[in-house]
């Protein structure tokens, strides 16, 4: 198992006792943000955190790749990552853009499937790699943690069904509302282009545009360089919810 073009580490042989004991620490203290681990004892921590490797990857680098990576799971540490796919006429469909303590990838035992999206670093970003047997392992030594991948792997599959059920009813500026509203933080979407966006939302650049300038003009946003300052959520809303 390998990162596409990542870098993946793991403690060396020769690591002193100190430095490994610190690099352990660093991943727990990681693991602890990610939904997946909640309600572990740190001792819990320790053990899984002392066996997994961490990866980083740059803006732009792909993580994941279909046919190039192999069975792998991993917990976003820190960055933004986006699942995409290539649709036939060659376009990138956006799946969804995570956040840290998102846990991705390919495992069939766990149900959990990319077969044909793609996975790119949209930052600077930090993973964990957990392979099948770190899986099975940390599984039949921590049943709490079993019950969190189910959760939250059908917590996944409900986003994803609405998602595409949006894409296939609802108007562009009723899913780019919902999208940023999703993904505004504390009224502000920051550091996604035009394009990205209507990526996200199934679109064409322009038509994303044309929609943005709408709200602008109605004084529902503000808008700068990779920058939305929501104005009028409640005008969002209620174009979010008109889409049904």
């Amino acid at each position: 198992m390998r990162i596409f073009g990542g870098k993946t580490t793991r403690p060396a042989p020769a690591e002193s006792h100190i430095a490994k004991a610190e690099a352990e620490r660093i991943r727990a203290a990681l693991l602890l943000e990610s939904d997946l681990f909640r309600g572990l004892q740190p001792e819990e921590m320790d053990q899984i955190a002392g066996r997994l490797p961490m990866a980083t990857c740059r803006p732009g680098q792909l993580i994941y790749e279909p046919g190039a990576t192999g069975e792998a799971l991993f917990v976003l540490k820190a960055g933004r990552v986006r699942l995409y796919r290539i649709t036939p006429d060659g376009r990138k469909l956006v799946l969804m853009t995570i956040g840290p303590g998102t846990v991705f990838g390919d495992m069939s035992v766990l149900g959990q499937s990319m077969v044909g999206s793609f996975a790119e670093a949209v930052e600077s970003s930090v993973l964990c790699v957990m392979s099948r047997v770190d899986i099975e392992s940390v599984i039949l030594e921590h049943p709490r943690v079993a019950l969190r991948m189910i959760q939250l792997l059908s917590r996944r599959l409900e986003d994803a069904e609405r998602r595409l059920e949006q894409l296939a009813f609802a108007p562009v500026p009723a899913r780019l509302a919902r999208l940023l509203l999703e993904l505004e933080h504390e009224g502000v979407i920051q550091g996604y282009s035009h394009q990205d966006l209507a990526e996200m939302v199934g679109a064409s650049r322009e038509t994303v545009s044309r929609a943005l300038v709408e709200f602008k003009t109605a004084g529902w946003v503000e808008i700068d360089r990779r920058r939305i300052l929501l104005r009028d959520r409640g005008a969002i809303e209620m174009t979010a919810e008109a889409g049904g």
